[in-house]
């Protein structure tokens, strides 16, 4: 009967302090740890989100640029050039233009830059993609290369308080700032993302 008796006042005097503390820890631990995961699947999706739409973006550009291309078909180099928006841009001699950032005309509504949702944005405030182009002779006068990147900020990754989402160029680095921004791009470390897209344009003369 003793030992009956001890075992009921075993079931009644319930969990030690030490347990409780124990069983806190372990659900602490794992909470924490689903918690970290939902984080990075939020930072993964997030950044997966930001390349599709720079992607997408990037092309749109190009398209724009072959778009333009269908004007560059008379059977004058310079004057077939002079009736396009971008490829007039290509130097006559050959070579390249080197990265620049594109001014659509006023009457398209289109713009270099672009909101979070993919949108043709003019107000800096609402920048958060933009693009750039290079225009290069693969042959003088006949056959060009077009290139398009679009590059969004980085998110803070933590190392340092100058790495992150900072709006480093602000204006898109338009008006001379491009170079900085291929700086930026071959850094170590760089502070923003970039896609970059190229095609084939070739002169269409008038037959």
């Amino acid at each position: 009967m003793s030992g009956l008796h001890s075992t009921e006042r075993a079931r009644r005097a319930g969990f030690t302090l030490i347990e409780v503390m124990v069983a806190i820890s372990i659900m602490t631990v794992g909470a924490m740890g689903i918690m970290a995961l939902q984080q990075a699947a939020t930072r993964g999706n997030l950044e997966a989100r930001e390349m599709t739409m720079a992607t997408q973006l990037t092309r749109q550009w190009v398209e724009r640029v072959r778009t333009d291309g269908l004007r560059w078909n008379g059977t004058n180099l310079p004057t077939a050039l002079n009736t396009t928006d971008y490829l007039k841009l290509l130097p006559n001699a050959g070579g390249t233009t080197g990265w620049f950032t594109p001014t659509p005309p006023a009457a398209s509504g289109d713009s270099y830059a672009f909101d979070y949702f993919g949108r043709d944005t003019t107000t800096a405030g609402q920048r958060h993609y933009c693009t750039h182009l290079r225009l290069t002779w693969l042959v003088t006068g006949d056959t060009a290369r077009v290139e398009a990147r679009t590059f969004w900020h980085r998110r803070s990754n933590g190392t340092s308080s100058t790495i992150g989402d900072a709006r480093l160029f602000p204006n898109c680095g338009a008006g001379g700032g491009e170079g900085a921004v291929t700086a930026e791009l071959a850094a170590a470390v760089p502070r923003i993302r970039a896609v970059n897209v190229a095609t084939i344009i070739r002169w269409q003369p008038i037959q």
